[in-house]
């Protein structure tokens, strides 16, 4: 397989409802994959990633921050998990 087609790329995203305020990014090889990367958000860690109390937008954060969680998923991968959180 090329690097190309090994690298992970953001195939999804799912928010949790209050109060646990998950925010999941599913990476994958292709849009289908069936054993995707799953990286969770807390709220907890965004705070204090963004300096806050409490953060106003986990998808956002996703969004501006999406290079660097994609890199932590990438490195979380290569070592052997199907799963991440980031609290």
């Amino acid at each position: 397989m090329s690097d190309a087609q090994s690298e992970l790329q953001l195939i999804g995203t799912r928010g949790e409802p209050e109060p646990s305020g998950l925010f999941r990014l599913s990476y994958g090889t292709e849009p289908n994959d069936p054993m995707p990367f799953i990286l969770t958000l807390t709220p907890q860690y965004v705070a204090r990633a963004i300096g806050k109390t409490a953060p106003t937008d986990i998808r956002n954060y996703a969004e501006q921050n999406a290079d660097k969680l994609k890199a932590i998923a990438t490195s979380e991968k290569a070592r052997g998990f199907s799963t991440h959180t980031l609290e």
